[in-house]
């Protein structure tokens, strides 16, 4: 039980990476924390699955309900020791054609929202707790329809360095996590066939990862097997970039 007696907050839990995340944590002994925006129904099969009755709406873009939430959780349990900032959505198109409304939404959300639960959850992080921003492969080798996706997320990884010296002193460590291209909805709705033969060349593994590829290192960099990584990037994507 490498995560006993941890609370664990995982934003956008509701479903994909988050999901396989929070229910991972479980299996560990955390109390998990459920957030979601759109999809209620799923994330309270995450929470069923997680044993835990602590499940929030949460629009990671709304700096009020952020403060709001995590300040419920911290007065139910005492603090927070780990947060996952996963929350994520895409727009794909070509770099030419990608409108301005479809920019700022991703960006809002993939960049702003990390920000934005990183700074309101600082008042109640225990000392050495664990940030885990996700990042993305498209953040580190460029998306060749997610312009706005793989912008945010190279920000993404960007934050994480800033944050991680920002709260050393705090023994707060702050990492992130880049998969590859996970083969699950988020990516089927995203990916055009063009896209799929280009990243099929690209994979060393020669196959797609799934959502459980990210458990293990997500575990790891919740726990205290981890206490002397920070301000790190660790890329799952099977070989795709390296």
């Amino acid at each position: 039980m490498r995560l006993e007696n941890k609370v664990c907050i995982v934003t956008g839990s509701s479903s994909g990476i988050g999901k396989a995340i929070a229910e991972s944590y479980a299996r560990e002994g955390a109390t998990v924390v459920v957030t979601y925006n759109n999809n209620k129904d799923g994330a309270v099969e995450t929470a069923k699955n997680c044993n835990t009755d602590l499940v929030y709406h949460l629009d990671v873009r709304d700096s009020q309900q952020i403060v709001d939430v995590f300040a419920d959780v911290a007065q139910k349990t005492g603090g927070v020791d780990v947060l996952v900032n996963n929350a994520g959505v895409n727009k794909t198109n070509d770099f030419d054609k990608l409108s301005e409304e479809d920019w700022d939404f991703v960006l809002d959300v993939n960049l702003k929202g990390v920000f934005l639960c990183c700074q309101k959850i600082l008042p109640h992080m225990n000392e050495g707790g664990s940030i885990i921003n996700i990042g993305s492969l498209s953040g580190e080798y460029g998306g060749p329809r997610t312009p706005s996706y793989a912008a945010a997320k190279a920000g993404v990884m960007s934050l994480t360095h800033c944050l991680a010296r920002f709260v050393g002193d705090r023994k707060i460590r702050v990492n992130c996590l880049s998969p590859g291209v996970i083969g699950n909805e988020f990516t089927a709705k995203s990916m055009a066939p063009d896209v799929r033969k280009l990243v099929d060349n690209l994979l060393l593994l020669k196959h797609l990862g799934t959502v459980e590829d990210m458990t293990g290192a997500a575990v790891f960099l919740a726990s205290d097997e981890s206490s002397y990584m920070t301000a790190q990037t660790m890329s799952i994507n099977g070989g795709a970039w390296v």
